[in-house]
């Protein structure tokens, strides 16, 4: 276990121009109709950044075996300079994170812990569903929990991963010279695709995840997520929604994320 947390991190989190964005809070005009200044920097992003400080702690291990937390408390925005401060939880061996603005605020909050070698989810736990063109539509008040998605399985490419590596600004030299695809790349691609399985009444905000890393995954390699709504929440007046998801890497468990998004706000 490190014995003292690093100095704090400070980098500006920039936007990729991802044409996914648009129609969704992560495009100007759809963020600034719900009242925002701009366009939303993904939570998926500030992962990313969190999973820095995890890498330069742990290195390799941690990319294979590592966990993390995060919730986000305020928005972040494209081009906003901020500092990621470390501090060491006693006792857990996990470290807290926060991710602090030029005005002081924090704007989001997490944790990392070391390498664990946990037993790997059972696969017949997570069935991988055939995929169709149906996609379930979601609404308040329905019966939300239990709900399952499988993703389209596709191989992931060199280019998505040297393209991964320039969105999150990345420049540790893990991921070259081992080819390696970056956790920030695996939490946004199961957020899009098990997104895109449903039909929402609106733009989707992410709130709240956590991760479980199980393998290192690279090039080649055939990637599908398998998701199950796991809890409905409503807080006031605002909808949220948990999904539950497993990653596959070749057939093999690489990752499992647990995510909770706002998605509705209102009776409906």
């Amino acid at each position: 276990m490190i014995a003292a947390a690093p100095e704090p991190i400070a980098l500006t989190i920039r936007l990729d121009d991802s044409p996914r964005y648009k129609g969704s809070v992560h495009d100007d005009e759809v963020a600034r109709r719900m009242g925002y200044r701009a366009a939303l920097v993904p939570g998926a992003f500030v992962y990313g950044h969190f999973s820095r400080v995890a890498v330069d702690m742990w290195g390799r291990r941690w990319i294979e075996a590592g966990s993390m937390g995060a919730s986000f408390r305020r928005p972040v925005y494209n081009g906003d300079a901020v500092e990621i401060t470390i501090t060491p939880e006693p006792g857990t061996g996990r470290f807290a994170l926060a991710l602090v603005g030029a005005d002081g605020h924090t704007a989001a909050e997490g944790w990392i812990g070391p390498a664990a070698d946990i037993p790997l989810p059972r696969l017949d736990a997570w069935p991988l569903r055939a995929v169709t063109d149906t996609r379930p539509a979601i609404a308040v008040g329905a019966e939300l929990i239990g709900l399952t998605s499988t993703t389209p399985g596709s191989l992931l490419t060199e280019e998505e991963i040297r393209q991964s590596r320039s969105d999150f600004a990345e420049t540790h030299p893990i991921y070259r010279i081992e080819g390696l695809a970056h956790p920030g790349y695996l939490m946004r691609r199961a957020m899009f695709e098990v997104n895109a399985s449903f039909r929402w009444p609106g733009p989707v905000v992410l709130t709240a995840c956590e991760a479980q890393h199980f393998a290192l995954v690279r090039p080649g390699m055939r990637i599908e997520t398998s998701s199950v709504i796991a809890e409905v929440l409503e807080r006031r007046g605002k909808h949220y929604v948990v999904t539950d998801e497993l990653m596959l890497a070749d057939g093999r468990p690489s990752a499992r994320f647990r995510r909770t998004q706002l998605y509705a706000h209102g009776a409906g």
